[in-house]
């Protein structure tokens, strides 16, 4: 059984990732709140579990800006967690989770109290990536469910962006969610890591985002930028509905998408296609595209018109092809057309233009 921080040395061995001091120091309060949460495990189990009150383990609340390695540290942690009561999820999940059985719930006295209850009987930890309050409902829900929770014995880690004290800062009726900041600063270790390095940038610059010849080590490059550009968003190969129209994936998230060449540029496709994808996505990737002939008018004339969609949108584009851009289609009737394509295909791969909103 692997700690936390033994489980980050590996990956630091492997080269997977660099070790970093501001990470050392949040992993290291994680990695007591891993063997506090073992212990107290091993006591629920044991033969006079039956007689004891369920003692809260105090948690974690990781905070610091984007790219600097929270959800690698939460999965550190929560990897190594040997037993199975145990939940993770983004944050906004668990609050549609939390609606469905306030459904299923209504009418009973305190729905709330038999959600965490209900919810206690099946984990002692929740893990939360993303915590993030905008919605109203949601605010004035969270003081008496994380009291609720916290009282039945089950602890939270959780990842964000905003320092405790910033949730659902200048929110409507606010007052009535500040006992949620509360129980939070009271329950867990609030962390500071500051933004030093964003280790997606490094990524980028390193590898690039235009991967060729078009094998085995571009999709390998291709994954990985995905898994770091989603960040530890949900990932789903369910395939787009478009006007009626479905598209399949390789793979999405909330705001990435991923496409094979021949599914969103080789069968008849519309602008307004294009233009959905753009308004729905802030990243796309387009896997193995081909050298395109000379004579094939509607692939390049597909190809173009995404492009274009993409750039004016200032959609970031992924993609991994047979040859270098100018290769791509270097002549036909269409050459000049492609000229401007080539043009922005070289832009779309500066910095400039790619981490614009990752910072």
């Amino acid at each position: 059984m692997m700690t936390p921080i033994e489980y980050y040395q590996a990956q630091i061995k492997a080269a997977v990732i660099s070790e970093d001091e501001h990470q050392a120091k949040a992993l290291a309060i994680l990695n007591e709140v891993h063997v506090n949460l073992i212990q107290e495990n091993h006591r629920r189990k044991g033969f006079l579990a039956k007689f004891r009150e369920p003692k809260l383990v105090s948690g974690v609340y990781l905070w610091g800006g984007v790219g600097i390695g929270k959800t690698f540290l939460m999965d550190c942690f929560y990897t190594t967690i040997p037993f199975k009561e145990k939940m993770r999820m983004h944050f906004y999940q668990f609050m549609q989770f939390v609606h469905q059985q306030l459904k299923i719930h209504q009418g009973e006295q305190d729905p709330l109290q038999v959600i965490a209850k209900e919810l206690s009987q099946k984990t002692m930890l929740l893990c939360f990536d993303e915590l993030f309050v905008s919605d109203i409902t949601d605010a004035m829900l969270l003081g008496r469910l994380f009291k609720a929770l916290f009282m039945q014995g089950v602890s939270l880690v959780a990842t964000s962006n905003t320092k405790p004290d910033d949730l659902y800062k200048n929110g409507l009726q606010r007052k009535q969610f500040l006992p949620a900041i509360a129980l939070i600063k009271q329950h867990t270790t609030v962390f500071h890591m500051p933004t030093t390095i964003d280790y997606r940038l490094r990524h980028l610059k390193d590898a690039g985002v235009f991967y060729t010849p078009d094998d085995e080590v571009s999709l390998e490059k291709m994954e990985k930028t995905f898994t770091l550009l989603a960040n530890g968003d949900v990932i789903t190969h369910e395939p787009l509905e478009v006007a009626g129209r479905t598209i399949a994936v390789c793979k999405r998230t909330d705001k990435i998408v991923w496409f094979d060449f021949n599914v969103i540029c080789a069968v008849p496709r519309s602008q307004q296609d294009y233009l959905a994808i753009a308004k729905q996505f802030n990243t796309v990737f387009i896997s193995h595209i081909p050298v395109i002939p000379s004579d094939d008018k509607d692939k390049i004339c597909l190809f173009i018109s995404l492009i274009d969609v993409l750039y004016d949108a200032k959609v970031r584009l992924v993609f991994s092809a047979a040859e270098p851009v100018e290769q791509i289609y270097s002549r036909g009737y269409m050459i000049s057309e492609y000229t401007r394509t080539h043009s922005r295909l070289l832009e779309m791969q500066s910095d400039d233009y790619f981490t614009n909103g990752l910072m």
